[in-house]
C-alpha cells in the first residue's frame, strides 16, 4: 500500500514538473521576423514608405503603364480635345478683331500682315506670347503687349524713335538713339531734321557720336555730320573744316575745340583740317589761299616766323 501510494506521488510530481518546448525552427525564423518588422514599423520614415510612397509608385507605373497603351492614350487625347474644342467655341473666348491705338497705318498694316490671324479665332488657338515675339520682331518696334479683352486683341507698341540718320555703302537708314535700325529711306533729305552719321560701324557708337552730336550743338548749321573712320574714330565734319577727333575720348577732344573756339576762335581760321589726334598737341592744316597769306606774312616779317 505504501509502495503503490509512492509511486502515485512520483507520477504526479511528475506530471507537474514544467514542460520545456523548444520552438521548431521555421517558428523561430517567424518570430525574428516579426520582431524585425514591429520594430521598423515603429519608424516614421518606413511607415511613411509603405503608406504613402509605395501605392503612390504603384498608382504612377499603373497610370504610365495605360498611357503607353495606344488604345488608353487614344482615348484620353480624344477625350481632352473635345473638352478643348467646347470651350474654345465659347463666345466669350472669340476673338472678333484686332486693335493697335498707336503707329502709323503702314506699321499697323505690318503688324497685321505678320500676325496672320484668320478672324474670328477663339483665344485659346492664338499663342499671345508667339504673337508678341512676332510683333517684336519688326524692325520699328521696340517693345509690344498682346492681350485679349472682350472679344478684342489690343496690340500695344513701343515704336522706336528715329534718332538719326545712316549712310552706308550708298544705303540710307534711319537708326534710334541704340543703333538700331528703324527703317530705310531713299533719300538723306527725307528726314533732315536729324543728324548724319556717315560710314560702317557707325551704327554700334550711337552712344558716342550723340555725346560728339551734344558737345557742338552750339554750332549750329555748321556740323554737317561724323564720318566713322575705319570703325575706330570719328570725324566732325564742319562746313569748312574737319576736325580729326583720336580713337580714344573723342567727346574730350571735340570739347577741347570747343573750349579753343571761345577763346581763340579756332574754327574761324582758313583751316581745312584740325587734328585732335595726338592729345599733346593741335596740328592745323590751312587752306592753299591760307597757305598764300601766311608765306607773305612772312616775307614781310623778313622771314620771322609767324
Amino acid at each position: 500500500m505504501t509502495l503503490v501510494a509512492e509511486r502515485r506521488d512520483m507520477v504526479v510530481a511528475h506530471d507537474l514538473a514544467p514542460v520545456v518546448v523548444k520552438p521548431k525552427p521555421k517558428e523561430r525564423v517567424q518570430g525574428k521576423l516579426g520582431y524585425k518588422w514591429d520594430r521598423l514599423w515603429l519608424t516614421y520614415w518606413f511607415r511613411a514608405l509603405v503608406q504613402v510612397w509605395m501605392p503612390l509608385l504603384a498608382l504612377l507605373l499603373a497610370v504610365y503603364g495605360g498611357w503607353q497603351s495606344p488604345a488608353v492614350s487614344g482615348w484620353v487625347a480624344a477625350q481632352y480635345q473635345a473638352v478643348r474644342d467646347t470651350v474654345a467655341a465659347r463666345p466669350e473666348l472669340t476673338v472678333e478683331r484686332v486693335d493697335i491705338p498707336v503707329g502709323s497705318p503702314d506699321l499697323q498694316r505690318q503688324i497685321l500682315g505678320i500676325m496672320a490671324l484668320e478672324l474670328p479665332v477663339s483665344v485659346l488657338d492664338a499663342d499671345l506670347a508667339a504673337l508678341r515675339e512676332t510683333v517684336e520682331g519688326l524692325a520699328a518696334i521696340k517693345s509690344a503687349s498682346v492681350r485679349f479683352e472682350q472679344g478684342v486683341l489690343a496690340v500695344t507698341i513701343v515704336e522706336r524713335m528715329p534718332a538719326m540718320v545712316w549712310r552706308n555703302l550708298n544705303r540710307i537708314y534711319l537708326l534710334d538713339e541704340d543703333g538700331v535700325r528703324v527703317a530705310e529711306v531713299p533719300r538723306r533729305m527725307v528726314r533732315a531734321d536729324l543728324s548724319l552719321v556717315v560710314g560702317q560701324g557707325a551704327d554700334e557708337a550711337m552712344l558716342e557720336a550723340r555725346e560728339i552730336f551734344s558737345v557742338v550743338a552750339p554750332l549750329g548749321r555748321r556740323v554737317l555730320g561724323l564720318v566713322r573712320m575705319g570703325e575706330r574714330r570719328w570725324d566732325v565734319v564742319l562746313k569748312n573744316t574737319v576736325v580729326m577727333l583720336p580713337a580714344e575720348n573723342g567727346p574730350d577732344a571735340m570739347r577741347r575745340v570747343m573750349q579753343m573756339q571761345a577763346e581763340r576762335k579756332v574754327l574761324d581760321v582758313d583751316a581745312t583740317i584740325i587734328d585732335m589726334r595726338d592729345e599733346n598737341r593741335v596740328i592745323l592744316r590751312l587752306n592753299e589761299d591760307a597757305q598764300i597769306a601766311m608765306q607773305a606774312a612772312r616775307a614781310r616779317l623778313n622771314g620771322e616766323g609767324v
